[in-house]
């Protein structure tokens, strides 16, 4: 399997160097997917390409439910993983355009509990969790909050206070956090990520899919986004794991990966964010705050972190995301130099998707100029 996933790279390279047709260019990178679905056993896998809102590349390939043989459509919403964190930055970084924080303040300052890292007295910032700085670690405490066939009972803000309180139920002061001073180290952090969310509703005064909602998906028209299972009324794709479909589940720190979307929702997301903010004339964040998105935030460190965004490849110029739960595999990235952009879903564990990737915006690029 791994020689034949080899090979199939390899030959994905040569035909990216051959001067084709865009029309002959496009049924080859439609043949690249549907061998990379063969080799890998991917049910359901969409794709699609843009240029600002502009769309250059749509396909819908396989089945969104293998026994019941349902046809992937473009209206069927996938498990967005850690895709989702995209969404989460910008939804603080709304807040912080209209100056309500900035972003080196301590978080302390803003919220209704205390974050303190265990032998150090520097503060934890808002600068810190969108670069995974905070010395903020994934405890175990995580993996009991997975809830299958139904949205978690248990709040957000619930979890997170008990989970950084010293009195708190969900307190580890070994495993919640790492040893190394905040600010200087890179390790990503799934619950730093959903502590934005706490943030989000203690500044914001509302719950985090309440201002997501209203500041985000519906200026945007990202009408079948949503965080929880029960407001969802389009299909949802079944995920996939070793052949077998896995129950539909939801998890309590559900702002760093719960979103469940489908790749127009998130073409509106990502054209957004190259456009200076801007999307059809809706202004969700400043031109200046989305460059800061995208530049990197902690050279010296990590090259490749921007604010809850990272440069993927392709000469440092694609900035995006990836994501992968049980059953999940998704990438998507923009070029913000000329507005290309790439959104693949798959509904399996642990596909292999960057080579089709960058073949997709090679393919964008290659539209592009025949247009």
């Amino acid at each position: 399997m791994k020689l034949l996933q080899l090979f199939v790279k390899v030959i994905s390279i040569l035909l990216l160097m051959l001067p084709v047709k865009a029309n002959e260019l496009t049924g080859k990178f439609t043949q690249h997917i549907k061998l990379q679905m063969q080799i890998q056993e991917i049910p359901a896998y969409a794709v699609l390409v843009f240029k600002g809102e502009k769309v250059l590349f749509e396909r819908y390939f396989g089945l969104a439910n293998i026994a019941n043989k349902q046809r992937l459509n473009k209206k069927d919403v996938f498990l967005m993983a850690s895709v989702s964190k995209m969404v989460t930055g910008a939804a603080l970084l709304k807040l912080y355009d209209e100056g309500l924080f900035k972003l080196d303040d301590p978080i302390n300052d803003y919220l209704p509990f205390e974050v303190n890292i265990p032998r150090h007295n520097t503060k934890v910032t808002f600068r810190m969790l969108l670069t995974h700085t905070s010395s903020i670690a994934d405890g175990p405490a995580m993996d009991g909050q997975y809830y299958s066939g139904e949205d978690s009972p248990v709040k957000l803000k619930y979890f997170m206070s008990n989970y950084f309180s010293t009195d708190g139920e969900f307190y580890d002061m070994k495993h919640n956090f790492h040893e190394f001073n905040p600010g200087k180290v890179y390790n990503y952090s799934n619950i730093g990520s959903a502590l934005i969310g706490v943030l989000v509703e203690n500044i914001a005064k509302m719950s985090f899919t309440e201002y997501t909602r209203k500041n985000i998906f519906k200026p945007l028209g990202m009408d079948d986004s949503h965080w929880h299972l029960a407001n969802i009324k389009t299909r949802i794709v079944t995920p996939y794991e070793d052949g077998k479909a896995v129950e539909h589940y939801t998890f309590t720190d559900y702002p760093n990966g719960g979103l469940r979307s489908h790749a127009q929702d998130m073409h509106k997301f990502l054209a957004m964010l190259g456009n200076g903010g801007n999307y059809k004339g809706a202004q969700i964040l400043k031109p200046e705050t989305t460059a800061e998105m995208f530049s990197q935030q902690i050279k010296k460190i990590d090259n490749s972190v921007g604010l809850h965004s990272f440069l993927i490849g392709y000469e440092d110029k694609i900035w995006g995301h990836e994501g992968g739960e049980t059953g999940t595999s998704t990438i998507i990235g923009i070029n913000p130099n000329n507005r290309v952009g790439v959104i693949i879903l798959t509904n399996i564990s642990d596909a292999d998707l960057e080579d089709t990737f960058m073949y997709g915006f090679k393919l964008g690029e290659e539209l592009d100029m025949a247009n």
